[in-house]
């Protein structure tokens, strides 16, 4: 086991145990949010005939040769043809057919032109202007091929990734399955939401906020119950968490000395440490261990410390785990616009509110008036190293980006 490692160390030693699940097939709606398993290829040409860009009249274009505002050609409308609807006859020289946006072009016309172009006289369609073979239409397959790669394993599908997919009369697609996370607390002060509270006791919020961080992530979470600082009662809750769940996350008893519940835990359940704490602050109280495969996070009780461990830490695992390309948040460098206070002589974490005006500024977020509100606060971490002196406005930092 090591001790008190690197932040990037910490993030490869438990990457490095974890590859993307294995893929489900999915209805569409059901795998929105997830990622694909395999790449997609377009099953048959889109569209699959050749179809109308526009509202307008399909004609033949060698009918408009020579065609002017002092010498217009005449063309008769023979029908009007509805979006889905194949026309039984063809287009003869001479006449036109009303079609709208993304009906099939009929046989013997190669152009549409736009309603707001021409003027109809009584049956007919007047036009002052030439036309261009193909103006106006999508030939069979002009937006993609049959056998074409739509998407690459590995997109992300949201909103328009599920309409282009269900374009393709597709109705079921391959994803990597979402990892399930097994979530408890410890703590004997600790009181479910919802029941008046005790003497000395709190509410359970890392519970909740580690559930909704997963759930972020691309994971979903199963709650367990929360369980008392008894290094055999979060050992069986480890054991469980395991059968029921891709990986396990606790939060509380990862501190040093007596308080290290966690570490004794892992080990009692059969788990291999693959290290213990961090130089990293907020986020150094952290054990992390292994067991048959699978991985158990015991993060801070501290609610600050928590969630930097888990968004530098558990993220990355997760989204990994998800067959996300992009498993690390985004880092830019940043220009200060306040001070900021240095001096520690650990690297530290400070929440900072980011905004982009000709380049990306950022400063300190205020603090709330505890440290739950403190973590509503802010959209990125100022990453300093350790012994950083104190810094003033214009000076340049390392930001991590929390999207």
């Amino acid at each position: 086991m090591k001790y008190m490692v690197p932040l990037e160390e910490a993030q490869q030693l438990l990457l490095q145990h974890v590859k993307p699940l294995e893929p489900v097939e999915l209805d569409l709606l059901q795998a929105l949010g997830m990622v694909l398993a395999e790449d997609v290829p377009a099953p048959e040409p889109v569209p699959p005939f050749t179809r109308s860009r526009l509202d307008g009249f399909a004609l033949k274009s060698g009918d408009t040769d020579g065609s002017s505002s002092e010498r217009p050609v005449s063309l008769l409308i023979t029908r009007s043809l509805k979006a889905g609807q194949l026309a039984s006859t063809g287009v003869e020289p001479g006449t036109a057919m009303a079609i709208v946006t993304g009906a099939p072009v009929p046989p013997g016309a190669d152009c549409v032109v736009p309603f707001e172009d021409v003027r109809r006289e009584g049956g007919c369609v007047v036009l002052s202007s030439p036309l261009r073979p193909g103006q106006g239409i999508v030939p069979a397959g002009g937006d993609v091929a049959a056998g074409d790669r739509v998407m690459p394993k590995g997109t992300v599908v949201g909103a328009p990734a599920t309409g282009v997919l269900a374009a393709l009369g597709l109705s079921r697609i391959k994803v990597h399955r979402k990892p399930r996370v097994a979530v408890f607390a410890t703590g004997d002060e600790l009181q479910s939401p919802g029941k008046p509270l005790g003497n000395g006791k709190i509410y359970n919020s890392n519970l909740y906020t580690m559930a909704a961080l997963v759930s972020e992530a691309g994971g979903e979470a199963v709650l367990l119950e929360t369980v008392p600082d008894e290094e055999d009662l979060i050992c069986r809750q480890y054991n469980y968490g395991l059968s029921v769940a891709d990986l396990v996350l606790s939060t509380g008893g990862a501190a040093a000395g007596e308080r290290d519940l966690a570490s004794a835990a892992m080990r009692r359940c059969g788990a291999q440490l693959l290290f213990r704490h961090m130089e990293l602050t907020p986020g150094k109280y952290i054990v992390c261990g292994e067991k048959n495969g699978r991985l158990l996070l015991g993060l801070s009780g501290k609610p600050a410390s928590a969630v930097a461990a888990f968004t530098l830490l558990a993220r990355p695992v997760l989204r990994r785990m998800g067959g996300y390309r992009e498993i690390f948040l985004p880092r830019v460098e940043a220009t200060l616009v306040e001070n900021i206070q240095g001096g520690l002589a650990g690297r530290s974490l400070v929440r900072a509110e980011v905004r982009w005006q000709d380049e990306c500024l950022v400063r300190p977020a205020p603090r709330g008036a505890g440290s739950l509100l403190t973590l509503m606060t802010g959209n990125a971490f100022i990453d300093l190293p350790g012994g950083c002196a104190p810094l003033g406005p214009g000076a340049k930092v390392q930001v991590i980006l929390l999207v």
